[in-house]
């Protein structure tokens, strides 16, 4: 009893150790559960870089909820180093400015008395200045390079604004490829990582002093007229015309020739140009005093200066026409005014003898019916009693004869010469409509008369219905061709031998302009024998 009873004492303190394990294994898997397993306290920061005298300060905190996220960050003691250097040596999140690269480290207490340590390296980027020309001005700026540096060893991205007229704007020394009078703002901005935000720009104003200079086109102008050269420049420049003792800004001249001149700034930039004067007393005609001509054509006058160098030209002829041609159709003075590029005029006249053209009748288009009546002789004929007669298929006579359709053309001269050529078109319209069903047909394979063929002529809408003995369709067409084999409905066999009958609506072409008729309609019967 006393064994039984030491055995059973034993055995209870075994459990209860047993029980202790686990409990202790327990609250060890739920310590370990409630942590990023192997993730130590650590210091984060908003930005590992800072730009050297900049107002935005970087921001370093020890991270010690990734360690433990049920902690209380309150419970935690920090001790960060350099401590001068931090805004608060012993709080958890602080700030920093430092004026070089510097690396910082914070001592993490957890409140179970476990230390941590960490340290982090800010990347000082340097305070630097943009160096450039403020100011450049050149007689042209097409070509001219603008430079740019910085009194740093730091790699950097450029960025010039506007990016207009450069050949670059992402360089340090771009060319300029116009002429540009503004001001560009270059920017530069460290390379490399966190780099974007440490920048320095500088400004340069581009002057095109005195690019370019144009006295404008040749000039044409009326004799005694006094022409004003004028480059439309300061009177502050100086100005060497060609012509000797010359040096106003302004040059006038009477006298046709060539002028130029040579200007020059007072920054000393050169330009040159030239510019020929033609003075005249209007542009040269070469008119007859008169011409001949038959009525049919007119006569024709061309007014077109011999002299083209002082155009372009105005023409304004006494019928109103205002090109460098004119046609007459009546004997009179036929008068033209012709003005130059220099609005110098000159006028001329001819005197037109127009003779009559032979006056005679063509009959107008017309439309034959060549079908209905093939043997009939169709035949166009002029007025006899002329000098001449000349049709288009080489025919001599005043009559010819026509068997189809086509134009037809006859020129007629007069014993003075002049000759009148008219035309007439012929077209084949047969204005009766004709429809033909045949009254039977065969369709027993022979060859011959097999199909019902509708025909006819002139028939622009059809309706055709053909039907059986007791009013039922069998076919229909609605075109002229249309055939039928003698087929059922459904095409599955051949209708019976009888008489149908068929029942049409149409229409046709009243004219050969395309005026349709109203409706018409037929009947009749057609039988099937095999």
């Amino acid at each position: 009893m006393g064994l039984d009873m030491e055995i059973n004492r034993r055995e209870g303190r075994g459990m209860k150790r047993i029980g202790l394990i686990f409990s202790i294994l327990f609250a060890v898997s739920l310590a370990l559960a409630n942590r990023s397993w192997g993730q130590s306290p650590y210091i984060a920061t908003s930005q590992n870089y800072y730009c050297a005298g900049s107002d935005d300060e970087v921001t370093l905190y020890c991270n010690v909820l990734a360690f433990d996220p049920n902690t209380n960050v309150a419970d935690w003691t920090f001790a960060w180093s350099p401590a001068n250097e931090v805004s608060d040596p012993t709080i958890q999140t602080v700030t920093v400015s430092p004026s070089s690269t510097m690396t910082f480290s914070a001592i993490m207490t957890a409140p179970d008395g476990t230390v941590y340590e960490d340290e982090i390296t800010i990347t000082v980027y340097p305070e630097f200045s943009v160096l450039t020309e403020p100011t450049v001005a050149e007689c042209s700026t097409v070509g001219v390079q603008l430079n740019a540096v910085v009194d740093v060893s730091n790699a950097m991205n450029w960025q010039w604004d506007p990016q207009i007229g450069l050949s670059s704007a992402n360089i340090a020394n771009p060319f300029i490829l116009e002429e540009i009078t503004g001001v560009y703002t270059v920017t530069a901005v460290i390379a490399g990582l966190g780099g974007a935000s440490c920048s320095s720009s500088a400004q340069v104003t581009v002057t095109s002093i005195f690019p370019s200079m144009e006295l404008g086109p040749d000039v044409i102008a009326c004799a005694g007229d006094e022409v004003m050269i004028d480059p439309g420049l300061p009177i502050n420049y100086t100005y060497d015309w060609t012509v000797s003792g010359e040096d106003m800004p302004v040059l006038a001249v009477t006298n046709s020739g060539t002028y130029g001149v040579t200007v020059t700034s007072p920054e000393g930039c050169e330009n040159a140009d030239a510019i020929t004067v033609t003075f005249t007393d209007g542009p040269s005609l070469a008119l007859p005093d008169s011409l001949v001509g038959c009525s049919e054509t007119g006569i024709e006058i061309d007014a077109t200066p011999e002299d083209l160098s002082t155009g372009p030209f105005a023409y304004l002829w006494s019928n109103g026409a205002n090109a460098s041609t004119a046609t007459y159709f009546e004997s009179q003075a036929a008068m033209v005014q012709v003005t130059d590029a220099g609005g110098c005029v000159s006028t001329g006249t001819v005197w037109l003898d127009v003779l009559p053209s032979p006056s005679f009748y063509l009959p107008v288009d017309t439309a034959l019916c060549f079908d209905d009546i093939p043997d009939n002789a169709y035949s166009i004929s002029v007025p006899a009693g002329f000098a001449g007669y000349q049709w288009l298929d080489g025919a001599s006579s005043n009559t010819i004869s026509i068997d189809g359709p086509g134009t037809y053309g006859v020129s007629v001269s007069n014993d003075i010469g002049c000759a009148s050529t008219h035309y007439v078109s012929v077209v084949d319209f047969c204005a009766e409509p004709l429809l033909f069903v045949p009254s039977a047909f065969t369709p027993d394979g022979d060859g011959l008369n097999e199909v019902l063929r509708i025909e006819g002529r002139n028939l622009v809408q059809l309706d055709f219905k053909l039907y059986n003995r007791w009013g039922e369709l069998v076919w229909q067409a609605e075109e002229l061709g249309a055939y039928w084999h003698a087929q059922g409905p459904a095409k599955t066999h051949y209708v019976e031998d009888e008489m149908y009958h068929w029942r049409a609506r149409y229409r046709y072409y009243l004219d050969p302009e395309g005026q349709l008729s109203p409706w018409q309609q037929a009947a009749g019967s057609v039988l099937i024998l095999r």
